[in-house]
């Protein structure tokens, strides 16, 4: 049975305000025997929402039917919607739902049905009318299932012929015609395997045979991020001396003390220990004991007192410690003191005295597989007082950053004081690694390659060899010397796990991939505008670090919160929205101690993907919706949710 979704695409129902009744009619004809309809949501007119849903059902689903939306109202976008989503339009199959409508009611003139796939899915865009939406499906409701299985498969060749049937063999009558997978009596003029390249370009073709739109489906940011993590891969657990622990390094296993600390009864101040039942009078200095004597070979006899320093250990025979202001000299011999009078009168057993384990006691548990080394000292501290000599942490990924294309001139290595015409000085490089040092990882600089597929696979296998995953710019977008991903594909064996996101900037990020010894290599492909890169790291690359550096044990909550963290802030200037894509526009996150609240405002108005000045001072990423009629923009004094990149402004 093939799973099917229903999603129907009304503001009034999504807000109660409405009863949904094209969703139980649909629901209601795709059931029996072929169809078992698993996907049931309702959605509000907004072009995200409805890409977003099919999207993700897409991966489940043999068929999506999306109900409503398919007007000529400015609220009707379904259409608009679905055409971000599509990797291939089914004009035919949209015609035969048109055609058999038109049969019925001329009115049906005035739907914008729609169909595609969205990757392997069939997806249909009928009216929100029960009846509407039912005739339209039920238009080519006989084809529906052999389109659903040819867009699941890899070629249609095992669809038209029995196991094991040749061409040949059903030409000359041997095989029954009737009797093929998919129903039909076609079949195809070759038995040969289809080899599946991907949906890159093919190396091998002239540029006049490039795609000509991209044919990655273009995902949400969630989904995108959602994929990232899934396919990133797991910690690796090392262990390292207390000396190499890094700042940001995450602890694997719980610390367990090895000793008490202290170890001995140790004096809290600079003073004397004594007997507490001897009280106050005048005594016979015995000697001196600093941080670090040991009092194993005498003990103190009543009557006598020893000056001991803080933290030293405390002889045995005394109780308690008198501080230096409270006594004075009484006799002293060629500098050393001879008597000294104590004059507290009211000295107490264990005073000025930390016991055994006082301040940790062998055994006990001094950090959680979960806790975060941090800059300030503390974590680090705790550690060394453990008595352990290593510990079990998570390796920080080794990441290899790089830069494609030949018009870019490296800033990183010998200096180019004149840029010949059409040339420019690559900024992605540097920013990334310096972004990614902040991080914690392990960097490998592998400079600025060639656009030439051999030179890329060669530098992309060396990088893989060597590196957890590889962080490129350039070369993932539409041009003719973009080789980023066939050269993943075709020539690394690698999967293109996503190459579009529905985002404004960095709308071509790529993520990939790719076997290698017997585990999995990753690979980002960052467009190559100096702004699309730094935000797709911030928005992708970095979650995935922390991902990887273990910042998730341990943790409770949402793991976005905690990978890539937001507050909510007051926008502090007036903002256009995009009527296609979300917006990360750069921002300076601070704290309003007047309101009490934080702000947020932007670089600067000029925030195109190529300008990478934008980026100077941001510590922030504004996350601003698709605009619409109704919202065209974001006024000054809204609050929008902010990603925050940087230490905010305190």
């Amino acid at each position: 049975m093939t799973s099917v979704g229903i999603l129907t695409v009304s503001t009034k129902c999504s807000q109660g305000l409405a009863v949904d009744k094209s969703g139980p009619a649909l629901e209601a004809l795709l059931s029996g025997p072929v169809w078992t309809v698993s996907e049931r949501a309702v959605v509000s007119d907004s072009r995200q929402e409805i890409a977003s849903r099919v999207l993700e059902w897409s991966t489940r689903c043999g068929l999506i039917v999306v109900s409503g939306g398919t007007g000529l109202s400015a609220d009707d976008v379904t259409v608009e919607a679905l055409d971000i989503v599509f990797t291939k339009r089914l004009p035919a199959l949209a015609t035969a739902m048109v055609v058999g409508s038109l049969k019925i009611t001329k009115f049906a003139a005035l739907s914008q049905v729609c169909a595609g796939l969205c990757g392997k899915c069939v997806v249909l865009g009928v009216p929100g009318s029960t009846k509407g939406a039912t005739e339209n499906v039920q238009q080519v409701l006989d084809v529906l299932p052999h389109a659903v299985a040819t867009a699941g498969a890899n070629g249609t060749r095992h669809l038209h012929a029995d196991e094991g049937a040749s061409v040949e063999n059903v030409k000359a009558g041997k095989v029954n015609v009737e009797k093929v997978k998919c129903g039909c009596s076609r079949m195809d003029e070759q038995d040969t395997a289809h080899d599946v390249q991907g949906l890159s370009n093919d190396l091998e073709a002239g540029v006049a045979r490039r795609a000509r739109k991209s044919p990655y489906p273009m995902i949400p940011v969630d989904m995108a991020l959602q994929q990232v993590l899934e396919n990133i891969g797991k910690p690796r657990v090392e262990r390292v001396p207390l000396g190499q622990i890094a700042n940001g390094q995450v602890v694997a296993e719980d610390v367990v003390a090895r000793e008490h600390v202290p170890a001995y009864r140790a004096s809290i101040m600079d003073g004397y220990a004594m007997s507490s039942a001897d009280g106050a009078g005048v005594f016979a200095v015995r000697r001196a004991m600093t941080a670090g004597a040991s009092t194993d070979v005498w003990e103190l006899q009543r009557g006598e007192i020893v000056r001991v320093a803080t933290g030293a250990p405390v002889p045995r025979g005394a109780d308690a410690v008198v501080m230096i202001e409270d006594t004075e000299l009484v006799e002293s011999v060629d500098g050393e003191e001879r008597k000294v009078r104590v004059l507290d009168t009211n000295i107490v057993e264990g005073q000025n005295i930390r016991p055994v384990g006082h301040d940790l006691r062998a055994g006990v548990v001094v950090a959680r597989a979960g806790t975060r080394v941090t800059a300030v000292g503390g974590e680090i501290g705790t550690l060394a007082i453990s008595g352990n000599s290593d510990f079990a942490v998570y390796a920080m990924p080794r990441i290899a950053v790089m830069s494609t294309g030949d018009e870019v001139v490296d800033t990183l290595g010998k200096t180019v004081t004149e840029l010949p015409l059409g040339a420019i000085r690559d900024s992605n490089r540097p920013a990334l690694l310096a972004a990614l040092r902040a991080l914690g990882c392990d960097v490998v600089d592998f400079g600025v390659v060639r656009d030439d597929p051999d030179a890329l696979s060669q530098t992309l296998d060396s990088a893989l060899n060597t590196c957890d995953g590889v962080i490129s710019t350039g070369g993932v977008s539409m041009g003719e010397r973009d080789w980023l991903k066939p050269v993943i594909e075709q020539r690394l064996n690698g999967r293109i796990v996503f190459g579009r996101v529905a985002m404004k900037p960095s709308k071509p990020t790529t993520f990939a991939v790719v076997p290698y010894a017997q585990s999995q290599r990753f690979v980002f492909a960052l467009p190559g505008n100096p702004v699309s890169a730094v935000v797709s790291l911030h928005m992708f690359v970095a979650p995935a670090v922390r991902k990887l550096a273990g910042h998730l044990v341990g943790v409770g909550g949402s793991e976005v919160q905690v990978l890539r963290p937001s507050v909510q802030a007051v926008l502090l200037d007036r903002v256009e929205l995009d009527r296609v894509r979300p917006e990360y526009v750069r921002g300076v996150l601070a704290w309003d101690h007047k309101k009490g609240a934080w702000t947020v405002e932007l670089t600067g108005r000029m925030q195109q993907s190529s300008r990478m000045a934008s980026m100077q001072a941001a510590n922030a990423l504004v996350s601003l919706p698709i605009g619409t009629d109704y919202k065209p923009q974001v006024d000054i004094g809204e609050t929008v949710t902010v990603i925050v990149i940087g230490p905010p402004q305190i």
